[in-house]
């Protein structure tokens, strides 16, 4: 779409909204990134929770490692991957697959982190990727993430959040804890996640003024996200972390948010894997609706490794034996 019709779309909803620019460039009945206000929106206290937030086994130090999830753009730590709204008469809270996973791998942690990522600057503040890779870099020290395998599972812009929070480590590998971020970083999951940033972007030049600059550096082309993900390319063998690709089929209202292309990273022996979802459904599997679930699940068990088990008691080595192996009846022992 060219600049001419993005604008004439832009101003075709200010006038249908009665002229207010603040509420207009909205864009949501344009669709833009797919999602309305509600469906991660929250209404009551939790509505702004931001930083690294424990959903189940984080405490436990024997935990094998750590799963962390990160939204995208206008997304939320909680709501991004719930399959109900929080308005929802019968909504659940603590049923969803981040709780899921909690109860089927009893032995890791499960995270989610929370960042200020709105679209329209009326709406809320954002921080360029670089900023915001450095403060989520300085939370996974603050809870000493790195300790332990980490797996990353991303949607749409957090996929970003994490390729970048990982290049700007890399700065950084004389500083233990970073350096520890970035060797044990065994895998990152990528939800529609726009490598190469995403077409519907577009349609904010025209009023660019009006949106975040997290929104303007997801224009497609963007040079920026061209070369992380040339680096990402480069660095994944050499770190050896795993990489899981799915993208979307189906539009949000008309519109294809993150096209195949986009979504596909280009890692060699990595095959994204289209799921018959929308932009927004697609990282918010409900109960029974397996494709994503269990392919993110098979894919931590892929990337942590399994705690060898103790022998059978029987199997043990009587301790006088380990300290003794001498036969009393031995013709070389003196009497």
């Amino acid at each position: 779409m060219d600049t001419v019709r993005s604008a004439e779309i832009a101003l075709a909803v200010i006038r249908r909204l009665g002229g207010d620019y603040r509420i207009a460039v909205d864009l949501r009945k344009a669709s833009m990134f797919g999602r309305k206000p509600s469906d991660n929106s929250q209404p009551n206290e939790e509505s702004n929770i931001t930083g690294l937030i424990k959903i189940s086994g984080c405490d436990n130090p024997s935990r094998r490692g750590d799963i962390i999830f990160v939204h995208g753009l206008a997304g939320h730590a909680r709501n991004t991957w719930h399959w109900q709204n929080p308005g929802d008469r019968d909504y659940q809270k603590d049923n969803f697959w981040l709780t899921w996973l909690g109860d089927d791998l009893v032995d890791v942690g499960i995270w989610t982190f929370g960042y200020s990522a709105a679209r329209l600057r009326a709406n809320g503040s954002a921080m360029p990727l670089f900023d915001q890779a450095s403060n989520f870099l300085d939370d996974l020290e603050n809870f000493s993430i790195g300790e332990r395998p980490i797996v990353f599972v991303t949607h749409s812009m957090g996929g970003l959040l994490v390729k970048k929070m990982l290049n700007v480590v890399e700065s950084f590998l004389e500083v233990e804890s970073k350096k520890a971020v970035f060797q044990s970083t065994q895998g990152i999951v990528f939800l529609s996640t726009p490598h190469l940033g995403s077409d519907v972007a577009k349609w904010t030049q025209a009023f660019a003024s009006f949106f975040t600059v997290n929104v303007r550096e997801l224009i497609a082309d963007n040079d920026e996200l061209r070369r992380l993900n040339e680096w990402y390319r480069q660095k994944v063998d050499t770190l050896g972390i795993k990489t899981k690709v799915y993208y979307e089929t189906n539009p949000t209202n008309g519109v294809l948010i993150v096209n195949e292309s986009s979504a596909n990273p280009g890692i060699r022996n990595v095959q994204p894997i289209a799921v018959d979802a929308d932009h927004n459904s697609i990282a918010k599997p409900k109960p029974g609706d397996s494709k994503v679930y269990l392919g993110v699940k098979r894919f931590i068990k892929e990337c942590f490794p399994s705690q060898k088990p103790l022998p059978p008691a029987d199997d043990l080595i009587p301790l006088q034996q380990q300290t003794n192996p001498q036969n009393t009846a031995n013709p070389q022992q003196p009497l």
